[in-house]
């Protein structure tokens, strides 16, 4: 039984208990900018005019296949390794964080 069938039946047996059924028939939506062919591309997928350069290339990402969205941005900086200790560094967060709010409840008490 297709769901056709079964909303047909489902309206028939509101339309047999005295009940007004109304339907309303979505607009069909058109393609977003990018999902049509397009000149020079492949189903979104652009292509690079003209030459390209040594600079040109990105340096901080690799490739992880062709399409849209295929880079992966390396993680740089503080948060790039995982620390050795992560049980004392969360205590330590958690001392600082009743330290602070013991600090700003003085404050809010003196004032």
């Amino acid at each position: 039984m297709n769901s056709i069938t079964q909303l047909s039946n489902i309206i028939d047996n509101l339309q047999d208990n005295g009940k007004a059924v109304t339907y309303k028939k979505l607009r069909q939506r058109g393609p977003r900018k990018g999902e049509t062919m397009q000149r020079n591309s492949q189903h979104g997928r652009g292509q690079a005019l003209g030459n390209v350069q040594g600079g040109d290339r990105q340096t901080a990402s690799h490739s992880v296949g062709s399409g849209k969205g295929g880079t992966i941005t390396r993680v740089t900086g503080i948060g790039k390794e995982m620390v050795k200790d992560l049980h004392s560094v969360q205590q330590r967060y958690q001392q600082q964080v009743k330290a602070d709010r013991r600090a700003a409840a003085l404050e809010r008490r003196s004032n």
